[in-house]
């Protein structure tokens, strides 16, 4: 057992950030606990995993390789990101930037006005709702060929589900990791039941913004290489 103090805890345990990242990887890779889909979508689901700091989270992950190459496309042509949350676009903000993305907030936007184009069932629900549903529906306008990621709010991913079948412009892609006891495992599964776009999915009540940050990473690391200078 290590005696902290002088840096023997730092020297005996710690190891620089590039080796932790690897050995990380390598240790996922071994217990991933079902096969990993096939690339590029593995690096995607192992940076899911690695966020979470669980490999049994790879069980419950549904990664489609179209659903990487339409998100990392969108993401190469500098199209718009939208974060239900500010702590998703935070942790994804400076990859993003790399390719010239300022990502947009919905909670931020939450006091903006409704598209014309959203039902009036729609627009009478989301007013009930949670800041963040309001907000991605008040974002509504700029979906189209977006990436959208909802990594914390149950309510914003629904407002988006609803917002697409009254006609909203359709994203390239969605990301959803929100999290918690009351709705985000439904939600989920509504969207997986009959997809409208190509989506990426942690299942069950896991997930959360550092997850969907993670996934927004890695998607951007794949973009990069392609991204027009």
């Amino acid at each position: 057992m290590i005696t902290p103090g002088e840096g023997r805890a730092l020297a005996g345990l710690g190891m620089r950030p590039v080796e932790i990242e690897a050995l990380s990887m390598a240790r996922l890779r071994a217990a991933a606990p079902v096969p990993l889909p096939p690339p590029p979508a593995d690096e995607v689901a192992l940076r899911i995993a690695y966020a979470a700091g669980d490999p049994g989270l790879l069980a419950d992950l549904s990664v489609p390789v179209a659903a990487v190459e339409a998100a990392a496309a969108a993401l190469a042509r500098g199209g718009p990101v939208i974060c239900d949350v500010a702590m998703v676009a935070a942790g994804a903000r400076a990859r993003l930037a790399a390719l010239g993305i300022e990502p947009l907030v919905a909670v931020e936007a939450a006091g903006g006005p409704l598209p014309a184009m959203l039902g009036a069932a729609t627009r009478a629900a989301v007013e009930a709702s949670s800041r963040s549903a309001r907000g991605l529906l008040a974002l509504a306008g700029e979906m189209g060929g977006a990436v959208v990621a909802v990594g914390n709010a149950p309510t914003a991913l629904l407002a988006l589900l609803d917002a697409l079948a009254d006609g909203a412009p359709a994203p390239a892609a969605v990301i959803a990791s929100c999290c918690g006891l009351v709705a985000a495992a439904e939600a989920k599964e509504l969207l997986l039941a009959r997809p409208p776009v190509p989506v990426i999915v942690v299942r069950g009540t896991r997930g959360g913004s550092a997850v969907a940050a993670a996934a927004l990473n890695a998607l951007a690391g794949l973009a990069a290489p392609h991204s027009a200078p």
